[in-house]
């Protein structure tokens, strides 16, 4: 006799603003630990982008998480632009990094 009874598990999927923001805290990091100065504080606006993104995903208000999301890629694309560096030669190094750690 085979037990096949099935538990839920509390998976988290990855969604486009969670991996952006994760992303984006990255880079930062990285910006910190090389003492590059950005330009701009990325991490307190994509936080509450982020989570806005779910919020209205949630509510079906797909619209809004969209703009949202494209907001979250432009901040994305800004923290690589203000690290002084390539955007080649920064994701070469964030995935270096990611690798390492």
């Amino acid at each position: 006799m085979v037990d096949t009874t099935v538990q839920g598990k509390a998976v988290a999927h990855p969604t486009d603003a969670r991996l952006t923001h994760r992303a984006i805290e990255k880079l930062v990091d990285l910006a910190k630990g090389e003492g590059v100065k950005l330009r701009q504080r990325y991490l307190r606006l994509a936080k509450r982008t982020a989570i806005m993104v779910g919020r209205y995903t949630h509510a079906h208000q797909f619209k809004r998480a969209g703009r949202e999301l494209k907001f979250l890629r432009t901040r994305l694309a800004g923290s690589v632009a203000s690290s002084g560096t390539s955007a080649a030669r920064s994701i070469a190094i964030l995935r270096a990094h990611l690798l390492d750690g």
